[in-house]
């Protein structure tokens, strides 16, 4: 999730420096943080944790066919054992990593498309860039997460 999006953000922003279309928002007296990162942070908050929960319920389901089918476990005892040893706290702390993940890619794209050069190449690497600074920020917002979670026991 993290290359493709950060990426695309890199690029889209990239080419609009590219195009000078940054400089003629700017020019217009629109903000560009305003216009193009704020809408793109909002989409990837709102998007991740939904997509999180997508990704939990198909885990689950694809848990109970295997289940069911494989080790011949009854679909109602699968589904009984995944609810008691699910807890609202793990339920909520994975939307909440999922939505600060978002942030993270969300900005982490939009700075390399900022930082973009002015030629088409520049904007490859500028995409690329993108790609390996959101991945970096997810390892390490990660490893804080599971440090701060194992202390806090939850």
């Amino acid at each position: 999730m993290s290359g493709r999006t950060g990426a695309a953000f890199a690029a889209q922003l990239g080419t609009m420096k590219v195009t000078q279309e940054i400089d003629a928002l700017q020019t217009m007296g629109i903000s560009p943080m305003e216009f193009l990162v704020l809408p793109r942070v909002i989409a990837l908050v709102a998007m991740m944790p939904l997509l999180c929960a997508y990704a939990d319920f198909l885990g689950i389901m694809g848990g109970a066919a295997v289940g069911s089918v494989m080790l011949h476990i009854s679909l109602r005892a699968y589904l009984d054992t995944s609810i008691h040893s699910t807890d609202l706290v793990s339920l909520f702390g994975g939307l909440f990593k999922a939505a600060t993940y978002g942030v993270l890619i969300a900005l982490a794209g939009c700075l390399r498309g900022f930082q973009c050069g002015s030629s088409s190449s520049a904007v490859g690497d500028a995409a690329t860039s993108a790609v390996v600074t959101s991945i970096v920020l997810v390892v390490v917002a990660c490893g804080i997460f599971a440090f701060l979670f194992n202390i806090l026991n939850l």
